[in-house]
């Protein structure tokens, strides 16, 4: 049987089982040992392939949530993780090849599913370093999208958030008025 996943705020310490303060439900105090519960969104990086076109590498979950669905390829960062280094760690995971990070993108929050824990992505151009792109991990699929061309499935708002910043990067970089920019 599926349980709900719980909210904040929690009613006991993680590490002593004492009574957590109720008060504010993102800032718990434990009322035996004085551990500070704090309920924070979980770390994440998102990297967006562009090849020569102009086309951006979109990977088809093989989980869940969103099974079927297509996403951003990246993910969570491990404890303590370099953001830098968990991006290129994320991008070899699921594609197989290496990468060189070329710019940051945007920075979004969202929430991993209907259930899920909260999330903050940090999004960044990236070039691959290979053609041999094959999905690996959670990964079903890989393939490239024109920008204006994008699946309509894309489940995570804030990865459409992160195509859409990127598509207007790219729009202001190819404008006419761009030369009066620098």
């Amino acid at each position: 049987m599926c349980h709900p996943s719980p909210r904040p705020p929690f009613p006991f310490c993680p590490w002593c089982k004492g009574n957590l303060s109720q008060e504010n439900p993102f800032r718990q105090v434990c009322e035996t040992c004085g551990f500070i519960l704090y309920h924070t969104s979980s770390p994440c990086v998102g990297a967006l392939p562009l090849n020569d076109a102009g086309h951006v590498l979109l990977a088809r979950r093989g989980i869940d949530p969103y099974y079927g669905d297509w996403n951003i390829v990246g993910g969570f960062l491990n404890y303590q993780e370099d953001p830098i280094e968990g991006l290129i760690r994320e991008v070899r995971e699921e594609t197989g090849v290496a990468c060189r990070i070329d710019r940051f993108v945007t920075m979004t929050a969202d929430v991993y599913g209907d259930k899920g824990q909260a999330l903050l992505n940090a999004y960044f151009t990236v070039k691959l370093l290979s053609d041999d792109v094959q999905p690996h991990d959670d990964v079903s699929e890989l393939r490239w999208f024109p920008l204006n061309a994008l699946p309509e499935n894309i489940p995570f708002a804030s990865d459409r958030k992160a195509l859409s910043a990127l598509m207007k990067i790219i729009s202001d970089e190819t404008s006419p008025l761009q030369q009066y920019r620098r």
